[in-house]
């Protein structure tokens, strides 16, 4: 039996507290004396001297095994999850004390440090302990073994896990959700059995391990990352974790798999830090990270076109309300990503790399093809997803060839200093591209 095996699934569910308390105060710095204090200091400091007694570092309010013990009291989990994931998380601690100092020392400790502050900010749920204690366990097999130490934002094969693992350097190894559905959404368009299979195992694992966040089903993210402090979610990963069950469902025939995806819908309808839903005056910003209310293209548009296809595949009410506020509003902000020469990453933000720049034009090429489709669709008298009128497919293939065109006069991306070219002549003529949640797993793209 794999030895990830063993990690035990918690009875029940508990919704992800919404208040953050912080953890407790940091221990206070010890004077910088010789030694302890003598009989005479030691009265001179009882007669009024500013020197004061070194105090004792103050513990956490809130720990790992006490949280674990308030689940266990309140019958979220049962005694085998406590024993487990105790043994687990004192077992992790005592070896990374031994280790050597260096990487592997450095990432197995970083790593428990993700742990603590989860629980310190209470938000080591029943749902999210899984996923939390995999985590942690991978970590402790890993950097305690004979395994080499990974590059930088590669993707190393983790044993007995069918998920997609990324390795970010001083946050250890940890689950890459967009990568893992990106993966799941590739192996859906097969029909070997043995890739099936593979798909089966990536999408059971990956409802084992989703929490309770917003009212639903989430998948999060376990580490720190660009300011924002763990447990966090994504949009994009969330919208194609969804996208990707849903064409499980239909691939595989188990409708477990659509029902999980649509119950998913609550992290996009929370406002954030909640959900990913960032409310604006033409309809509602998806946010890419639940943490910062920074306004992403590409990570908008693949939210966008993901949540088309499974309004239109399954037709569930909430998920087309949804989109269709998602997509108003991604139409009106188009303007305020294009340079004129090039394309901003963030509304307001610095220019893409050439990388995202290529997924940008792809996704909005896509969003051109889908909505022209639906006006053909629509005309002929045939359903559409959101059930209104289709939204223009102008704007999004306007700004594709735009995109399309910048490639073509500035491959490298605008140069700093230098003065751009702008945009000139016919844009070239739409190519082909891939699915864009299939592209969301490239090595080049290292982003959660």
């Amino acid at each position: 039996m794999s030895p990830l095996a063993v990690l035990p699934r918690p009875r029940a569910r508990a919704l992800v507290a919404s208040a953050v308390i912080a953890a407790g105060a940091l221990p206070a710095v010890l004077p910088a004396t010789g030694g302890p204090l003598g009989t005479d200091a030691a009265a001179a400091a009882t007669k009024g001297s500013t020197q004061k007694k070194p105090k004792k570092p103050a513990k956490p309010k809130y720990t790992v095994e006490g949280e674990l013990r308030k689940l266990r009291a309140a019958r979220e989990i049962g005694a085998t999850d406590l024993r487990t994931w105790r043994t687990l998380y004192r077992d992790a601690k005592a070896k990374a004390a031994v280790l050597p100092k260096g990487t592997r020392r450095t990432e197995l400790l970083e790593v428990l440090k993700n742990t603590d502050e989860i629980a310190g900010r209470r938000k080591l749920t029943a749902s999210l302990a899984p996923s939390v204690f995999l985590t942690l366990q991978v970590n402790r097999d890993w950097w305690t073994g004979t395994a080499p130490t990974p590059a930088p934002n590669s993707r190393p094969v983790v044993a007995g896990s069918p998920l997609t693992w990324q390795y970010y350097r001083g946050e250890g190894l940890q689950i890459q959700w967009l990568a893992t559905f990106g993966t799941a959404n590739a192996l859906a368009t097969t029909n070997t059995p043995a890739k099936l299979e593979t798909l089966r195992a990536i999408q059971d694992e990956a409802v084992r391990l989703a929490s309770d966040r917003a009212g639903g089903p989430s998948w999060e993210y376990l580490f720190d990352f660009g300011g924002g402090a763990p447990p966090w979610g994504s949009a994009m990963a969330q919208v194609t974790g969804m996208q990707s069950l849903v064409r499980t469902a239909g691939k595989l025939g188990q409708d477990s798999y659509r029902t999980t995806a649509l119950s998913a819908i609550g992290l996009l309808r929370r406002t954030a830090p909640t959900g990913a839903r960032l409310k604006q005056p033409g309809g509602d910003h998806l946010l890419l990270y639940t943490f910062t209310k920074m306004r992403v293209l590409n990570g908008f548009a693949q939210a966008v076109s993901g949540l088309h296809e499974i309004a239109a595949a399954t037709g569930d009410t909430k998920v087309a309300a949804t989109y269709v506020r998602a997509e108003r509003q991604l139409r009106a902000e188009l303007p305020e990503y294009d340079l004129g020469t090039w394309a901003r990453y963030s509304a307001g933000g610095k220019p893409e790399t050439p990388s995202y720049h290529t997924l940008s034009r792809d996704l909005l090429r896509g969003l051109c093809r889908t909505l022209s489709a639906d006006a053909v669709a629509f005309a002929a008298g045939q359903p559409v997803a959101g059930g209104l009128p289709p939204a223009p497919a102008e704007p999004y293939c306007t700004m594709g060839e735009r995109f399309a065109q910048d490639l073509l006069l500035t491959p490298a991306g605008p140069k700093a200093g230098a003065r751009a070219t702008t945009r000139s002549g016919s844009a070239p003529a739409p190519a082909p591209v891939a699915d864009p949640a299939a592209t969301l797993g490239s090595p080049a793209l290292t982003r959660p």
